[in-house]
């Protein structure tokens, strides 16, 4: 029997499929591929089946059960309410029961568990858990509003398209490339090569890149044969390895930005002590790319010799670190902290609010979360309602008795804010504080301009050591007198 599903079909729903089209029981019978039984409660995308599968259908060793399972609802800040369903509730009704609060401030609600979304208020109330897979055990949900189509979540970093001034300049580059090479073919269109059986070497293959790095290599017919080498493709073990490609320029600072650093503070637009500003989360940029290519996961040789490097050196250090008594480590973290107090005199600390705005003040290490939650007070709308902020992920209350420093907060920390009573309550800001907006961009600037280390203090610790051991050169003039002629 053909069964058409989707990647993210569970397989119990089509066991359950073809046991309802054949008049059998669902609870009796599990599915096997190639001697291996199958997990129901995954889907197809995590089964590691081939398209056009061909499963088969056997007998349970003993009837399944279903029980209670034990649910997590993560929120937007973070936190986790827990609760215990039957397989057969509704994914609204879990929601209204753990959080009724939330759902009426989203415009569009969605579920998240595996990959799998559930968007809108119509298909919360069609699907159940059964339908998600979830029979037994434990699971955690995560409650959204998604406004726009979600991007890969799991790679930190975005790969953006390539500019078309660069894709035209590599087109050029290859078409000229083949006219040279056309150029040396024969009658056929064949390169013909002296040594048509070339191996893989990889010393000859270092000495070859030290030499291009050097400089341009004389023009001799060795030259002419170790070019016609390179152009071929190097085999290994019958596998072709991976060319190199140059890597993106790195943003130089131009007289521009360096005058917009040093004149940031005229362009935004303070709202309080602290030098606080307030700007909105910037938005989704369009040329972001949701799927990465297959080529962005492979690996060059580059990029192996320098893995290979960084495990070496890791290595050694494990070896070589001494075992370190409960008193050494204080001793360690105390002068790790002083250096930190003396490198940074600044420490950033953004608050972001359920709304996307955030809001940006200026501390010292010694400031403490108390003075952080003070700041907070001051820019809202309602300062006698009770809120709390904390940080994530993990959501961790803070003390606020403990400084920035001892909470590890230097030289910059992201935190959220929420009311303790009640849902959302907007504004949450002073409505002045919205008019006064400052872009993300500027504010970016000022934070990193706030947050950078102090280099006099740099420099001086590690000079004076130096000029401690040395001689004055008053000293060093003197000649003694037994010398003296």
């Amino acid at each position: 029997m053909k069964v058409h599903c989707t990647a993210d079909t569970n397989i119990l729903q089509v066991l359950e499929d073809v046991c309802a089209k054949h008049g059998f029981e669902a609870t009796e019978y599990d599915l096997k591929h190639h001697n291996h039984v199958l997990d129901l409660t995954t889907t197809i995308r995590f089964c590691n089946l081939p398209n056009k599968a061909l499963l088969e259908m056997v007998e349970a060793e003993r009837k399944r059960l279903e029980s209670n399972v034990t649910v997590g609802l993560m929120l937007n800040d973070g936190e986790r309410i827990m609760g215990d369903f039957s397989p057969n509730t509704s994914l609204y009704d879990l929601i209204t029961s753990l959080a009724p609060n939330e759902l009426p401030s989203f415009k569009n609600p969605t579920i998240l568990y595996m990959r799998q979304e559930v968007i809108g208020l119509p298909a919360l109330k069609e699907k159940t858990l059964r339908q998600l897979g979830l029979l037994t055990g434990r699971a955690i949900l995560r409650l959204l509003d998604k406004t726009e189509q979600a991007t890969q979540a799991n790679v930190s970093s975005v790969y953006r398209r390539i500019p078309e001034k660069v894709e035209l300049m590599s087109n050029e580059k290859k078409l000229q490339e083949n006219k040279i090479n056309d150029k040396d073919a024969g009658p056929s269109g064949v390169h013909i090569h002296e040594d048509t059986h070339t191996t893989f070497d990889p010393i000859k293959l270092i000495q070859r890149e030290k030499e291009t790095k050097a400089g341009p290599p004389a023009q001799s017919l060795e030259s002419s044969n170790t070019e016609s080498m390179d152009t071929s493709e190097p085999q290994h073990c019958g596998r072709p390895i991976k060319e190199e490609k140059p890597e993106p320029p790195k943003p130089v600072m131009t007289q521009e930005n360096l005058e917009r650093r040093l004149r940031i503070e005229e362009e935004v637009t303070f709202v309080g002590s602290q030098k606080a500003i307030a700007f909105m989360q910037p938005d989704i940029e369009e040329d972001e790319i949701s799927d990465l290519p297959d080529d962005f996961y492979e690996l060059s040789i580059e990029e192996v010799r320098k893995m290979y490097h960084e495990l070496q050196q890791r290595r050694i250090e494990l070896e070589n670190t001494p075992m370190l008594t409960t008193t050494k480590r204080d001793e360690i973290a105390q002068q790790t902290s002083l250096q930190k107090l003396n490198t940074y005199k600044n420490v950033v600390v953004r608050i972001q609010f359920p709304d996307n705005i955030i809001l940006q003040g200026v501390f010292t290490p010694t400031n403490t979360v108390q003075d952080v939650q003070n700041f907070v007070r001051e820019h809202l709308h309602h300062s006698d309602k009770p809120f709390h902020i904390f940080t994530t992920p993990l959501k961790e209350m803070l003390d606020p008795k403990m400084t920035l420093l001892e909470a590890k907060f230097v030289p910059c920390v992201h935190m959220h804010f929420k009311w303790i009573e009640g849902g959302a309550v907007e504004p949450y800001l002073k409505e002045e504080i919205y008019l006064k907006k400052t872009t993300s961009d500027a504010a970016s600037i000022l934070a990193s301009k706030y947050r950078a280390p102090n280099r006099r203090k740099l420099e001086e610790s590690t000079n004076n050591p130096q000029n401690g051991n040395q001689p004055s050169s008053s000293k060093q003039s003197k000649m003694p007198k037994w010398f003296k002629k």
